[in-house]
């Protein structure tokens, strides 16, 4: 049984684990709840804490926390795990949920890549990597709309059945930036994991150059159909030749531009070949020559809304949503501050 020490204890490392806030939804109630369910269920002895808060020099205003509680449980209480598990299941079934990010990682399924938790400008957490499992949901901060706070639980089984895991807790802004104004990435890849990863990008890469063979194929049948077409027409008795070819401005209209990135938006959430309209959709982000600031202004929003929509409900592989936030990153990138 517990002393009324060691429950006085791990209470006051759950209101450091928490920033004072007032919870963002039901969701992150129920996380809360079974955060401090796995952590009473610890000895003392086999619980660690760290905390660390980020002040922005200027102002003076914290603007990021990071804490992080270490535990080691026996299998029995892999229930407790299990209860946490389910809350972010539930969040992914609804889309409704005012979240800022959802992500997870049971490395048996060959993503092989982990998430960075930001808490400032320059320094972050990665989550993922190191352990079996890794559950990480962000909530948008219900009186700021402008920051969040996110809540990992990770864990890997040992030999001798018991388990080691890390309850973490991060505060910042929603759109960490680093202090030069660069975006930050949050995706990612293990570096012993890296040739795994690219074996599987190339795999699709290939399945994208079968399909451009097919494509440049009927192209071309397309265009002897043409031909013959127009040797019908110079016929007539007019002696008009009407001629028909495929064009393409050197100056890119943003109106046409913005409908293709849509249309191929559309085709990389539906079932069939995704690497094909993901390679179309960076060629399109390459090719925005006589594109005004605005149309690349609405074109990341566009994908970077698309992107955090895909990534909440779970839609896309992990690998496919890399290749997608590159293309957010490949935008801004054009965008002058």
């Amino acid at each position: 049984m517990k002393t009324t020490s060691h429950i006085t204890i791990i209470a006051a490392l759950i209101a450091l684990l928490v920033p004072a806030t007032v919870s963002a939804n039901v969701y992150e109630d129920r996380l809360k709840e079974a955060f401090d369910n796995i952590t009473n269920a610890v000895p003392l002895e086999d619980l660690s804490q760290m905390h660390t808060t980020y002040t922005d020099p200027e102002t003076g205003v914290k603007e990021g926390q990071l804490d992080v509680i270490k535990f080691t449980i026996d299998s029995e209480n892999m229930n407790l795990i299990n209860d946490a598990k389910r809350v972010y299941e539930q969040v992914n079934g609804n889309s409704s949920a005012d979240i800022y990010t959802l992500w997870w990682n049971d490395n048996d399924d060959g993503t092989f890549l982990g998430y960075r938790l930001y808490y400032s400008p320059e320094n972050a957490i990665t989550v993922g990597l190191d352990c079996d499992h890794c559950y990480t949901v962000g909530f948008i901060a219900p009186n700021d709309k402008e920051h969040r706070t996110t809540y990992t639980i990770e864990w890997e089984e040992n030999v001798d059945k018991s388990i080691d895991g890390r309850i973490v807790t991060t505060y910042a802004p929603i759109k960490p930036k680093a202090t030069d104004g660069r975006r930050i990435s949050s995706v990612v890849m293990s570096p012993d994991d890296y040739d795994k990863y690219m074996s599987q990008f190339q795999a699709g890469m290939e399945k994208y150059q079968e399909g451009m063979e097919r494509y440049r194929s009927a192209m071309e049948k397309a265009q002897g159909r043409l031909e013959k077409a127009q040797g019908a027409l110079s016929g007539f008795s007019d002696g008009q030749t009407h001629v028909y070819s495929f064009s393409s401005s050197s100056k890119t209209d943003g109106e046409s531009w913005m409908k293709k990135l849509l249309f191929y938006v559309n085709k990389v959430q539906e079932n069939g070949n995704r690497y094909l309209y993901l390679s179309k959709l960076y060629e399109l982000c390459k090719d925005t020559e006589g594109l005004d600031q605005t149309d690349l202004k609405i074109g990341m929003q566009q994908l970077a809304s698309v992107y955090k929509q895909l990534k909440a409900k779970n839609k896309l592989k992990e690998n496919e949503l890399l290749f997608l936030e590159s293309m957010v990153d490949l935008l801004q990138s054009k965008i002058k501050n």
